[in-house]
């Protein structure tokens, strides 16, 4: 099993020194404090990891619903199903996937068919905040148990009152570190291009959100180009490389997933610069890729995602409530876990501390 787990004297050490926005004491970018992670509530992840290490109940003949936006569609979809179906063996659980492959009539078709199936729980992982919100509502009247993962709902932030835990790492502010995290590294006036995904989507909402909330925390730094790359490494190529044409000057590239930039890299090339050197780049997602290009000093930085986890975690919450527990309220921020508390000391991959970690996908 991926998940370690520490005891309660290190696990509140680790979480005071992470709150404090501890990070690569050599790396300037990576040592500015995060904007959130100082004020995020350590007691749902303290919960959750007390409540692996007391021993997970065998749940055998429970039968646990995984609806989520995606499961086969990309590495990162791919290694949290893996994460689901982990924890459900763990627990002796069966669990049946729903995948809405981002299409918000499907997923709600799937939890009308779920919910006529008569699970004992759910874990919910909705396309989008208000379709999710409403779908929640459907489940949550069932009396069953529902545990939300990886993007909030219902207008919140993070956690939703009436769940049995929330897990996740992209909220808005998740996607504010990270760019703020970038924004920092200007020491004076400088011009950045934003890359983002899907133009509609929560996450690019969220994504969107952060920069204006970072740009008027860093004055000094214009953005001159902010465009939606679809997740696209191609798309994202054309973007950049219409950026640079217009705007030379143009100091670093923030993007919102590694796969993407693999395009924002090609662009920097093409006009004659060198990535991560004449022009920054800002990754998400901490990939196999992101870290190897990250060593090789051609990306800034990468900020972890934890796909495994976000969906082992969540089961475990679901399994609390299904053993009889109240569940764990609150917001289970993955930056928190002991993965990055034992490995990095903090989101932001760097070449300081790119060896403390090892990629899932």
């Amino acid at each position: 099993m991926r998940i370690r787990v520490l005891s309660a004297m290190a696990m509140m050490a680790s979480l005071a020194l992470l709150a404090t926005g501890c990070s690569s004491p050599n790396s300037a970018a990576s040592t500015a404090a995060p904007a959130s992670s100082a004020s995020a509530d350590t007691a749902a992840m303290s919960a959750t990891l007390d409540y692996i290490a007391s021993g997970l109940p065998t749940l055998t003949g429970k039968k646990i619903a995984y609806l989520t936006e995606c499961a086969t569609q990309n590495t990162f979809c791919q290694t949290r199903w893996q994460g689901a179906q982990d924890a459900a063996k763990k627990i002796g659980a069966e669990i049946t996937l729903f995948d809405a492959a981002f299409t918000p009539a499907t997923q709600l078709q799937q939890v009308q068919d779920a919910i006529q199936k008569g699970f004992d729980g759910y874990v919910l992982s909705p396309v989008a905040d208000s379709t999710g919100c409403a779908n929640f509502k459907l489940l949550k009247a069932t009396d069953k148990p529902v545990v939300n993962i990886n993007s909030p709902m219902c207008g919140n932030a993070d956690f939703t009152a009436g769940t049995a835990g929330f897990v996740a790492m992209q909220t808005e502010s998740f996607f504010l570190e990270h760019i703020e995290n970038a924004f920092a590294s200007c020491e004076k006036a400088c011009k950045a291009v934003a890359v983002g995904g899907f133009v509609g989507s929560d996450l690019f909402t969220r994504w969107e959100n952060a920069i204006k909330t970072a740009s008027a925390k860093y004055p000094n730094v214009n953005v001159v180009v902010d465009q939606p790359g679809s997740f696209d490494p191609k798309a994202a190529l054309t973007v950049v490389q219409d950026a640079l044409s217009s705007h030379p000057d143009a100091e670093l590239v923030i993007s919102s997933w590694d796969d993407m930039t693999r395009g924002v890299e090609q662009a920097i090339v093409a006009a004659g610069k060198a990535p991560g050197t004449d022009v920054r780049i800002y990754s998400v997602g901490g990939t196999t890729l992101g870290l190897e290009q990250v060593k090789a000093g051609k990306w800034t930085e990468t900020s972890v995602l934890l796909p495994y986890e976000e969906s082992y975690y969540g089961v475990v919450q679901l399994a609390n409530a299904l053993d009889g527990g109240k569940g764990i309220t609150g917001f289970t921020y993955l930056a928190q876990s002991p993965i990055i508390v034992d490995g990095p000391g903090s989101i932001f991959l760097t070449t300081d501390n790119a060896d403390t970690f090892t990629p899932e996908y």
